[in-house]
């Protein structure tokens, strides 16, 4: 009843685009961590939008980004609690399955943002969702490979990837991977984790330039993996020698493109994903059938139109 309610005093709003509501909803937005500038920005985004839309919204996220174990226990509780909704942004592509079938059966709609799952592994456990908010993965890291394709003459490529299981990553990894593979000029030379940390990065990258000094391509998964190569790269005195590219387009990101020890970094907009989320919840209350996937924008940084996205900030 009290959902009945919600979506008859939200029909007028939404069609506005903001919701006045008497009685707050209240969402349970999951994250993976805190731990980079990334999740800081979605936070300051998912806030802004609740606080908009007037929604009542409890941000929560591991100490650790692997972490799944504490992300679960997070949905868990968020179900208890009796939340209205659950925006999550899984930490695995399967392992959170079974609270996802929880929340189903609680009545909970399930809203991804950022992070998807396996979605045929969901079906089988008997579990659903009510829409991925967020970027093509696989496309938006397209733009990063397309770019290193065409304007670079070739070279030996770093791929330094993401903790396993997680398939947003996995398809930043593919789709950079794709259009540079079989190229002429580009070869493959080594691929590794990092855990998308930044001490790891730059561990990772130190040994492969001892290992691999003709690398001159590197693609990291995240802005934090990316930032650590950097480093290693301007301890090693090769700043100029390899093209790096990676994803966020964090703040340091950022300050290195302007610099130029980076040549691009894929811009997710992580306070549009919030706000896509939250008003997909709203949709939903309201009755609306939701696509599979509520697309949001991705962009790639480079030196010609950083100073444009800047001040779109």
């Amino acid at each position: 009843m009290k959902k009945v309610l919600l979506a008859f005093t939200l029909l007028f709003a939404l069609s506005a685009g903001v919701a006045v509501s008497a009685e707050k909803t209240r969402i349970a937005y999951v994250v993976k961590a805190m731990t980079d500038q990334f999740w800081i920005d979605m936070r300051d985004g998912a806030e802004k939008a609740a606080e908009e839309m007037n929604v009542e919204l409890s941000f929560q996220a591991p100490e650790k980004e692997m972490d799944v174990e504490r992300q679960i226990q997070m949905v868990e509780n968020a179900i208890i609690s009796n939340f209205d909704a659950i925006i999550l942004s899984a930490a695995d592509s399967k392992a959170l399955n079974p609270v996802i079938v929880q929340a189903n059966r609680a009545d909970i709609p399930v809203i991804l943002v950022n992070d998807t799952i396996d979605m045929t592994a969901l079906a089988e456990d008997g579990g659903r969702v009510e829409t991925y908010t967020g970027i093509d993965q696989y496309q938006a890291a397209a733009l990063a490979g397309k770019y290193a394709a065409e304007k670079l003459p070739g070279g030996k490529v770093v791929l330094l990837e993401g903790p396993a299981g997680v398939d947003a990553l996995e398809q930043r990894l593919m789709g950079f991977r794709d259009q540079v593979e079989g190229k002429p000029g580009f070869e493959i030379v080594a691929s590794q984790t990092a855990n998308c940390d930044r001490n790891l990065g730059f561990n990772v990258m130190q040994n492969l330039l001892t290992s691999r000094p003709d690398v001159s391509i590197v693609w990291s998964v995240n802005a934090e993996m990316g930032q650590g190569a950097i480093q290693a790269i301007e301890q090693a005195g090769r700043v100029g020698e390899i093209a790096v590219f990676d994803f966020d387009a964090s703040n340091d990101d950022i300050l290195t493109i302007r610099e130029g020890s980076l040549m691009g970094s894929v811009a997710q907009y992580p306070a549009l994903q919030a706000r896509a989320a939250i008003k997909a919840y709203l949709d939903v209350l309201a009755g609306k059938k939701l696509p599979p996937h509520t697309v949001t924008k991705a962009e790639l940084i480079t030196k010609d139109n950083v100073e444009a996205f800047m001040a779109g900030q």
